[in-house]
């Protein structure tokens, strides 16, 4: 018998979209070489942890302080060009960085205003990358499309801090730092070649009388869909629990539990791994399993997160932490690529950017918050204690979120066009529970 031909996704016939997801692959190998680049360029500088906190901070702060300015902006000009122009500075943001460190004239401060940099471009290129997506690709493909980008960031997250270790050990963290300029230069070639699509032209001169209005206006009319929508803005409340209190136990409290009890950083080692596995496994599931209701296949798995919890508590021995950890990490996976393609196939293309920036924003804000408090409550408290209330409530998750109708009924697009999002008309008050 003769060897079937692998299959190529059919989204990958995609042109544009094809263009974006391999350059953002390559993007986001090189993002996640950065922390490791970073923590050993601090280090060489002869500085502590509170020096990488503050340069690490610095990347992250104008995400959170400039996303929905982000969000306004991607809505009212090309997306496509705006994301070219994050992209390349961030290439030189990052090459500047590199420079520095490999000539040895790289200080504390520089790496700050560089982040800094950095962060901004990014601020405004994650909200257009999800509108962009919903442009070009159709809506009965969108989950494959975001099933794919799920499935690359977790294998780069996998593989990036050994390919950052390699580049340090051989070369500097500077070296590192320029690998990461590169895929940035990449990115934006990559999305200079795409071909705007018939709906971005249409979008773009639907929006040019409002390029001229009032960011405060523009920050209201995408506030305005997103309260709009009680599946969305409750899924981002939920979300938002998630970061103050599931994730922080985890990742704060989990490598206090290895090293006390399980046998220190090969055991922690080991569940991260799994973890990091879960998560390929539930981008493969994700790509595959088209669900009618969207929400609804996510809302088990995510409970099972709670496993993990649970099991550092006790604690079980490492290989009942780690088994947990793999399914845990299936179930987020799995949300991240069933809740975005809700949330392209369900908001106006018009005001998508908008949308996104405010679920980025009310997801992810409590997560520095958890991480600097869930120290200090488990010190006042218990380690085991915390961690069974946060495993607690991912355990109860599944029911909480059955509960909300509009989210559990959510249908999945199974045909295009999408409708919804190519109307430039946006969704009164209440008008979509």
């Amino acid at each position: 018998m003769g060897r079937r031909p692998a299959r190529i996704p059919e989204v990958l016939h995609n042109r544009n979209f094809a263009l974006y997801y391999t350059g953002q692959s390559l993007s986001v190998l090189g993002d996640a070489i950065v922390p490791v680049a970073l923590a050993f360029a601090v280090l060489d500088l002869g500085r502590g942890a509170g020096a990488l906190g503050l340069v690490l901070a610095a990347g992250i702060a104008p995400g959170v302080l400039l996303v929905l300015v982000g969000g306004v902006v991607a809505d009212r000009i090309e997306r496509r060009r705006l994301m070219v122009a994050c992209d390349l500075v961030r290439f030189g943001s990052q090459a500047a960085q590199g420079v520095l460190l490999w000539t040895g004239h790289a200080t504390l401060l520089s790496l700050v205003l560089l982040q800094l940099v950095w962060g901004t471009a990014a601020a405004f290129f994650r909200p257009a990358s999800t509108g962009l997506v919903a442009e070009w690709v159709e809506p009965d493909r969108l989950q494959q499309a975001n099933g794919l980008v799920g499935l690359s960031d977790n294998l780069a997250y996998t593989v990036g801090p050994a390919v950052a270790g390699v580049l340090i050990a051989v070369f500097s963290p500077g070296a590192a730092l320029l690998a990461d300029a590169l895929t940035f230069a990449a990115s934006a070639v990559a999305l200079s070649l795409a071909r705007p699509a018939a709906r971005t032209a249409a979008r773009t001169a639907a929006n040019a009388a409002e390029a001229s209005a009032s960011v405060l206006r523009g920050l209201a009319e995408g506030w305005q869909e997103f309260r709009s929508r009680t599946w969305l803005w409750s899924m981002v409340l939920w979300a938002a629990t998630f970061h103050l209190l599931a994730l922080p136990s985890v990742l704060v409290l989990g490598p206090a539990v290895a090293k006390s009890d399980l046998g220190g950083a090969s055991a922690w080692a080991a569940i991260a791994a799994c973890s990091g596995l879960g998560a390929v496994v539930g981008g493969v599931i994700a790509l595959r399993y088209r669900p009618r209701y969207l929400l609804r296949a996510t809302f088990v798995p995510l409970g099972l997160y709670g496993l993990q919890l649970v099991a550092l508590a006790v604690p079980a021995r490492t290989a009942v932490v780690a088994a947990a950890a793999l399914v845990g990490g299936v179930g987020v996976a799995m949300f991240n690529v069933y809740f975005y393609t809700a949330l392209q196939q369900h908001i106006p293309l018009p005001v998508m950017s908008r949308v996104a920036s405010y679920e980025w924003l009310g997801s992810i804000a409590l997560l520095p918050v958890g991480q600097a408090l869930v120290g200090p409550v488990a010190a006042a408290t218990s380690v085991p204690g915390v961690l069974l209330v946060a495993g607690g409530w991912m355990l109860v998750s599944p029911v909480v979120l059955y509960l909300i109708r509009s989210a559990r009924e959510l249908r999945a697009v199974d045909d295009s066009p999408q409708t919804v999002a190519a109307d430039a008309t946006p969704v009164p008050a209440g008008g979509a529970a």
